[in-house]
This record gives structure tokens, sequence and C-alpha cells, in this order.
């Protein structure tokens, strides 16, 4: 046989397709819950919409306010297996993401219902574990099994042995941590084969790590090519409906510099919010991407081998606009759209509405500073004019890179919040919290640490949370006394004045709950102190509408 022959047989072996399965749609919600920011998440590749979220209620900050900055946010992933466009992504429904693992050969679990959950666990947690030996259902389970990270204790490597010393690796104070693939069923939305990845994700939250971090979240992505096949001109990108505050009021814009695709209000007040805020979304920790003669980390050497990219491509969309300026819908265009192309696969250009303008190329839309009236921005069009306020969508995107099977690649977006004395000083202050975000990454403030605790006294007071938090009636609150004393518990204002007191009197050894009824209370946060034998517990809970 001729070596041309064999040559021209071996490239026309196809890829080997991952079969999708017959999983359901998962239908876990965790909750980010530590800080003043109350964020929804979900094991389908969505955050902050679900089945379990009203439309809105999935993202408030402040959480005090009970305002959303975020409608809803998705995971998308794309790439290539022998020249086929693969995409993984959603809009609003047909999520393109299940739960669970998948096995060394890239298969689905048969049914992956036993996976459909998310464990939730805060350095709050397991300080009260270590204190009174009551651990919650999801620090208890913590599932190393699947890959959830630990902290090891016992000095026995791969295992979980709570008792032992061992603990979770919490990123920040508070994390939600869940697996799920790409393969568990149809991909309905784009139309596509699957890429054969599963997905391991830490959401998180910091507390009292400085003011602007109470009020951002973090998203860390795991991606394992589990199929037999290389990946190439692979993107990965978090696209979103911000809807900040009234949702038709918006204008969006980019920061190639700090990697932050953002939202901010086209007018001074908004019904909701008053001064309004801007948000983003932001590239903290990019893939490591392959050569291409940039200095995407910005440390003054070119294409070392682990440098990694930040956010290389923010194309935005109008609500109901048409075709090709309109949201992606097939594998095709959500690809197109990652790489920072419009759906037809024509280039973006400076000016203008970013398609039939004469300026220059470029894969990020509105990067001039509206703060200060720049031209490429949604105040100045270089043209003169403004746009109109509408309902905003956008993707922030990173890549290319490239998956070997087995190979893991790790990417951590941020979503920081500013509010400043306008709806413009907004934007300023929001890139303020973006440097802040990127530090604390850097930094490795975040990072997981074990947590230490005092010898436990004589006695024990056994606390939990409100539950649920937040709330729109009434909260339960449940503690245990391990002798009779004195027990005091009081409710008070963000001001610290006294709303309600709820238990002040001397009680027997045993396990108690009360009701405090909030229905009357103005939305906002409220603090619940303990009080017994000397000792303080306080936490805090939201009052929402």
């Amino acid at each position: 046989m001729r070596w041309s022959v064999l040559l021209s047989l071996l490239v026309a072996v196809p890829a080997l397709a991952q079969i999708p399965g017959t999983c359901e749609p998962g239908t876990a919600m965790g909750e980010l819950n530590v800080s003043d920011v109350y964020a929804r998440v979900f094991n389908g590749g969505n955050l902050f919409l679900g089945s379990n979220a009203p439309p809105g209620a999935g993202y408030l900050v402040p959480a005090s306010l009970g305002h959303w900055a975020f409608y809803m946010a998705n995971l998308v992933v794309g790439g290539q297996v022998n020249g086929e466009v693969r995409v993984s992504g959603r809009q609003y429904s047909f999520g393109e993401f299940w739960p669970g693992p998948l096995d060394s050969a890239g298969n689905p679990p048969a049914d992956c219902t036993p996976y459909d959950r998310i464990y939730t666990v805060s350095r709050q947690d397991i300080e009260r574990f270590l204190q009174t030996g009551d651990a919650t259902d999801d620090l208890h389970d913590w599932p190393i099994s699947l890959g959830a990270p630990v902290l090891d204790g016992d000095g026995v490597a791969d295992n979980y042995n709570l008792h032992g010393g061992d603990q979770p690796s919490i990123l920040g104070d508070q994390m939600a941590w869940w697996v799920m693939n790409d393969v568990g069923n149809v991909h309905k939305e784009t139309g596509s084969n699957p890429l054969g990845i599963e997905v391991q994700v830490s959401a998180f939250a910091a507390l009292a790590r400085g003011p602007m971090i109470d009020h951002m979240t973090f998203y860390r992505y795991r991606l394992i090519n589990r199929s037999p096949n290389r990946i190439d001109s692979v993107y990965i990108a978090i696209y979103t409906d911000t809807d900040l505050g009234e949702f038709g009021d918006d204008y969006v814009g980019s920061d190639t510099t700090l990697n932050l695709g953002f939202t901010y209000n086209a007018v001074a007040m908004d019904p909701y919010f008053g001064i309004p805020p801007s948000v983003g979304i932001e590239v903290i920790q990019g893939p490591v991407g392959l050569p291409n003669g940039r200095d995407d980390d910005r440390d003054g050497t070119t294409d070392e081998s682990d440098e990694r990219y930040g956010m290389t491509a923010f194309p935005c969309y109008w609500k109901n606009s048409s075709y090709p300026r309109n949201e992606p819908t097939t594998k095709q265009e959500w690809y197109f759209c990652l790489q920072g192309l419009i759906q037809n696969g024509e280039p973006m250009t400076e000016g203008g509405d970013g398609y039939e303008s004469n300026g220059p190329i470029t894969t990020f839309a509105y990067p001039g500073f509206p703060e200060a009236n720049e031209c490429w921005s949604m105040i100045n069009n270089c043209e003169g004019g403004t746009y109109p306020p509408y309902d905003m969508r956008f993707i922030v995107s990173s890549g290319p890179f490239r998956m070997e099977p087995g190979q893991v690649q790790e990417v951590v977006f941020a979503m920081p919040y500013a509010r400043g004395v306008n709806h413009l000083d907004s934007v300023a202050k929001l890139r303020v919290a973006a440097h802040v975000a990127q530090s604390a990454w850097d930094s490795g403030i975040l990072d997981p640490s074990r947590v230490e605790v005092e010898p436990r006294h004589s006695f024990q007071l056994q606390v939990s949370t409100p539950f649920p938090n937040p709330f729109t009636d009434q909260t339960t609150i449940r503690y245990e006394l391990s002798e009779a004393m004195a027990a005091r518990i009081v409710v008070y204002d963000a001001l610290g004045r006294e709303v309600a007191i709820l238990v002040d009197a001397e009680q027997q050894a045993g396990s108690y709950e009360v009701v405090f009824d909030g229905a009357d209370l103005a939305p906002g946060t409220y603090i619940v102190r303990f009080e017994a034998a000397g000792e303080e517990r306080s936490f805090s809970m939201v009052k929402l509408r």
C-alpha cells in the first residue's frame, strides 16, 4: 500500500463520537449567602435562573437591598473535534450539561439522578462541627469520590475522614461544589454533538475581607476532557443577561486591560436601585493558551509554557434583534460568537453598531470609557451620537486552547459590583472592584485554609443559622443547651437597633426552636444574636420583599 493512500485513510478516520445518554435535567439548587450577595446556582450549566429561582430573584446584591443585578448567566464551551464544531451551552432553556461525572471512556451515568446535588459548605459550618460535633449533611457527605477537594488532616491521602481531621477545601468563606457533564443527553439548543467534557464547579463568596469583596462572587470551572478525542480551538465563556434593576435601561462595555465585561445604566436613576450600580464578569484566571506571539498575561514574557489568556472576546446583543445581530442559537453561531465574530462569521468592527462601520476589526465591543465620554462606548458611538437604552446581553470569552484526552483546564470568573455617586461613576468604581477581585485571587487570600477553633468550654451551646435565609415572612432558629443556663436571643437591624427579643429566660438543658415573624419588617439585613453563659453567636439574615 502506498504511503499516500495510507495517509488519506488515516486522515479520513472520523472522530469517535460521544453517544448522548438519557439523563434527566438537573434540579438541584445551591445558595451563596455568607456575604452581602445572595446567589442561586444550578447544576445544568446555568447560574441564578432555574426551576427553583423566580425570575429576577437569583442574584441579589447588595442582598440587604433585595434588588437583582443578574437575571441569569450560563456556561458555554465550544471547540472542534477533527474540524467538526461542537458546543455546549444554553440561553434560557434546554441546558446542555447534566449532573454527574463521566467514566474513563467518556460515558455518562446510566442514571444521572443520584448525582443531582450541589454541596454547599462554609467555614462557619466547619467551625460549628469542631465545636459541637454537629455536621451539616453537605459537610458530612462531601463527595471526594467525585473530585471535591479536601484538606488532609488525618495523614491519609485521597480519603475524607471528617472526624479524623480532614476538611473540605473551601475557597473564600462559603463554597458550593458540584460536577456535571455535556454527554448526559441530546443537545437540543445548539444541535451539537457532545464535546465529551466533565466540569467540576466551585462557586464561592468571601466575608469580611474588604467591602468590595463582600459584594462579589467567584466561579471556578475545572474542565476535564474525558473523550478519546483531542479538542482543538476551545473557548470557554459566560453568557449573561444582567437586567440591572429595570431591565430595559442598560448599556454594556468592556475593559480589555481588566479582562472585564460589564453593564451599567443608561439613565441617572433606576426605579429599583435609585443611583444605579454597575456589575461585570471578569476573567481572573484564564485557560493556558496556545502560542500566539502575544504576552497574554502581561508579565513581559511571550508564549511561556503556562501562559494564561484573559478575556479574548466580548460580543453583545440587543434583545429580539434581527440576524445577524441577534443572540446565537445554533452551534456555529455560538462558536462564531465565542471568537468575537458576529453570527454569520464576519468580524466585528469598531464604531457604530459594530457590524457595519468602517473601523478596524476587533473582538471587543464598546471598550471606550463611558465615564470619560470616550469613543467607542454606548454613550459615544464615534459618530456624534449615543445608543438608546435597551435590554442587553453579552458574552465574556477566553480562548483558544487545546485539550488532549484526559487534560484539565481551570478557569476562574469573578462577578464584581460597585456603586458610585452617579451611574457613570459606578463604572469607574467597578474598575476598582475588578482590580480588587484580581488582587484577591493573585494574593491568595481566597485560597483554602484549615479552620481552627479554641477548645470548647465544659458546656455546649449549639445554634443553627436561621432557616430559611433569606426569608419573606418567617424564619426559624434552632439551638441546643447542654445544661441549664440563662439564654437570650435578640434581633437587631443593620443600624444596631433592637427589633425583637425572642428569648430572655433561664432554660433547662435540651433542644429548642423559636420562630421569628418578620412579615411587617422592611426588606434588609438583620442580625440575630444569641447569648448564653458568657458566649455569643451572631448571624445575619436577609428579609426579602
